[in-house]
């Protein structure tokens, strides 16, 4: 059985444990859509992997860019939300946007031509 039919049991608030562990998968919410069977979460796996799952079986407060903590156990799968760590990923890919941002500012002149 493919882990996207297995059961979720989500639980955003119990905090993550952030030892790798046998079972545990981190996955990024890489966008969320509408679909005719209802709104997906395109989920990317660790090693680039894609696939849907229906955001019903997603904890609620889910949004695109999310990082997940995946733990497969006995009772099903369990899906939190890594709020800090998105937090932190979102700011460090902000601050890359702004370097590249003000490094393409200053090779522009006053009048507008650009020096190579």
């Amino acid at each position: 059985m493919k882990r996207a039919d297995l059961p979720l049991d989500t639980d955003p608030q119990e905090p993550a444990d952030p030892r790798p562990a046998e079972g545990r998968e981190r996955w990024t919410v890489d966008g969320i859509e509408d679909s005719p069977q209802g709104p997906l979460a395109r989920l990317e796996r660790g090693d680039g992997t894609t696939f849907d799952l229906p955001l019903r079986l997603l904890p609620e407060a889910l949004r695109e860019g999310d990082l997940l903590d995946v733990q497969d156990g006995p009772d099903g799968v369990t899906v939190r939300i890594l709020v800090a760590e998105t937090m932190e990923r979102h700011g460090t890919a902000q601050a890359q946007l702004d370097a590249l941002n003000n490094a393409e500012a200053e090779l522009h002149e006053e009048d507008g031509e650009i020096t190579v």
